[in-house]
């Protein structure tokens, strides 16, 4: 008799930790060739499921801007962009805001926009988009309407001066890093024990008590923990982490994961303890990037998906703080 849907149904969760268990764990920059489109001259897809990750239908995309050149212009699912180097401006369903090194840009659903490098230095973004997620449930579109290429003088003086940083719709279109709070009561998720004192020191970027409007991504925070420092040990569906500057380890369901500048460090969706450690002489940079369904599923099954802090046996909760002697302190 053949397979039922029903029976292949009962084998989904043991397949799902599977693919989890599978899973790579660091997209490694040093390992992702650039490559050339139609909107950028340079640009890496560092994580996808087509890449083996067992993501919830996320994406995390590195991309470079030339000097003196613009990325083309399209539209496409909504996106949240962190200015990692360089400067310019980008142009958003017709309008423009301003950027520089540590700015973040929330792209809504559908907005034609494009991006232009004005400065002395090549402009690196990562960017954080919902792509699979989007083709899972039909409604991926991507529409290219110009290519990139060199900036022309006459075009960029006609674009005219930044406005607000608003978008039509009252939400806000971008955060400097100069501007970011980091009052834990910004955090999306202020109210819960697992996020504070998760770091040495945090910024809260597109978040809604910031004035954004995001949906299904977005570049939350960036943090900074010194030398010798590990973060809180926590557990939660899936995480995307950005490693700006600085190395460290990650303790990910006991496996010791290495990551450096450029890598993006990847939790799967299954509640998997964790916890940062920087046992280097150097300070750590990371930005976080949460996507929606994420949070769609812990409001629905709470008590299994909320993000939890760990205790020690003592019951006194696992926060950040100085290392314990080991491998890379001074005093080992």
């Amino acid at each position: 008799m053949a397979e039922t849907f029903y029976e292949r149904w009962l084998r989904s969760g043991a397949e799902a930790q599977q693919a989890m268990r599978s899973s790579p764990a660091v997209a490694r920059d040093r390992d992702i060739p650039w490559v050339s489109t139609a909107q950028d001259a340079k640009v890496k897809l560092m994580v996808a499921q087509e890449l083996g990750f067992a993501t919830m239908g996320s994406n995390v995309l590195k991309a470079e801007i030339p000097v003196g050149w613009h990325t083309g212009c399209h539209r496409h699912g909504e996106e949240s962009m962190h200015v990692l180097q360089g400067e310019g401006f980008s142009i958003v369903a017709g309008r423009r805001f301003d950027w520089h090194a540590g700015t973040t840009l929330q792209i809504p659903f559908g907005a034609a926009h494009q991006h232009v490098n004005t400065g002395d230095v090549p402009a690196l973004t990562v960017s954080g988009m919902a792509f699979d997620l989007e083709r899972f449930v039909q409604l991926a579109r991507v529409e290219q309407l110009s290519p990139c290429g060199p900036n022309d003088d006459e075009t960029l003086a006609s674009v005219g001066l930044q406005g607000s940083q608003h978008h039509a719709d009252g939400s806000r279109a971008v955060i400097h890093l100069e501007d970011a709070p980091t009052d834990i009561a910004f955090s999306d998720n202020a109210h819960l024990a697992s996020v504070h004192n998760q770091h040495a020191f945090t910024q809260h970027l597109v978040v809604d008590k910031n004035g954004f409007r995001a949906t299904s991504v977005a570049v939350t925070t960036r943090w900074e923990d010194p030398p010798y420092h590990h973060s809180g040990r926590h557990k939660h569906l899936e995480a995307i982490v950005y490693a700006i500057e600085g190395q460290g380890t990650t303790d990910m369901n006991g496996v010791d994961v290495a990551w450096e500048a450029g890598d993006v460090l990847y939790v799967p969706p299954a509640m998997w303890e964790h916890q940062h450690t920087n046992n280097s002489p150097n300070p750590v940079k990371q930005l976080r990037i949460a996507f929606g369904i994420r949070k769609w599923f812990t409001g629905i099954w709470p008590e299994g998906f909320t993000p939890q802090r760990i205790y020690d046996e003592a019951g006194a909760p696992l926060e950040a703080g100085a290392n314990v002697v080991g491998p890379g302190r001074p005093d080992a």
